[in-house]
Parts: C-alpha cells; structure tokens; sequence
C-alpha cells in the first residue's frame, strides 16, 4: 500500500500539539509537523522589535560585564577592603541597578508588542516557554500554514541543526574571554 518499512517515514500534520504532534510521535514514532497558525503574527512583531530585541541582549551584556569585573576586582586586589576598591564596587552596583531598571522596562515593551498579558508564545521571559519545549522537542517540523510544506520537494529530508549548550555556545562565541 504505502510501501514504507518504518513509522519515521510518515510526516503526521496537526494543529494539536497533544492529539497530533505528541501522541503520533510517541505512539506511533512518525515525524510530526506542528501547525502554528500565530507564527506568521509572532515573526512579525518579532521582525518589528529587533532594534528593541538587539538594546536589550546589550543591555544584559552589559550587566555581565560588570558583574565580571566586579568579582575580578574582588578576587584580584591586594586590598578589597580598601576605600578605592569600595567606591569602584558601589559605583557598579549603582551602574547595575540603572541598568536593571531600563532592562525591566525595556523588557516590559517588548513582552507587551507581541501580547499584553502572554508576551511571546515561544519564551517566558528569557527562557524557552513550556510550549516552546514541547514543539521543540516533540515537532520534527513547525509552520504556519500546512500549505508552507508545499514549498518543498516531496523527496525534500529536512535535518536537525546542532544543538548548543550554554558552555558549547561560550567556546563557539569569537568573543567570549574564556580560558580553559
């Protein structure tokens, strides 16, 4: 009939992510395509906020930086205790707390651009969502629109990329200060 030798090779298309997407993978061990109709809405508020989006990953390098050279003004001054180094680490915590505030606010607009309540379907602050780790990890593919897939050859195997973490992403970083 079908002539296919495993479950991996059907691709089940759904709009559910339990009914559809979870139990077709789990169940049954076919590749599963999500239908997300809110993600053309959520790549366009995206899209419209990256200058925001871009200030505010500068914003909380920013605040790394200076916790780093916090804890190595600490750790590398022959007299923490000392009147100098007192003033420089208030001066950072008073830099900090700034920058903590304009985050907060900044964070504020941006959460409220895509959903006044929700924010982004995919990130809860600044972390994946719990929808996001479920379509991450259980859709082998997302799309707005079933008929995105028609974009693609039938013959078309669409691929994993690597994943990172948080270390792997530090040793890949070009700018990263880290040492081994």
């Amino acid at each position: 009939m079908l002539e296919i030798d495993a479950g991996e090779e059907i691709l089940y298309v759904g709009d559910h992510l339990y009914a559809d997407v979870l139990r077709s993978k789990r169940t049954l061990g076919w590749r599963s395509a999500f239908i997300v109709p809110e993600l053309s809405d959520e790549m366009r508020v995206f899209s419209e906020n990256v200058p925001l989006r871009k200030k505010i990953t500068e914003l909380r390098k920013l605040r790394d930086e200076l916790s780093i050279y916090g804890d190595m003004l600490r750790r590398t001054s022959a007299d923490p205790d000392s009147e100098e180094i007192k003033a420089k680490l208030q001066q950072i915590d008073e830099d900090d707390a700034v920058i903590k505030d304009t985050l907060a606010q900044m964070a504020g607009q941006y959460h409220a651009a895509f959903h006044p309540v929700w924010g982004q379907m995919f990130n809860a602050g600044y972390q994946d969502s719990r929808f996001a780790f479920f379509v991450q990890n259980y859709a082998c593919l997302y799309t707005s629109k079933a008929t995105n897939l028609g974009l693609s050859s039938i013959n078309r195997s669409f691929r994993t990329g690597g994943e990172m973490l948080p270390h792997d992403r530090l040793l890949a970083d070009a700018d990263s200060e880290f040492s081994s």
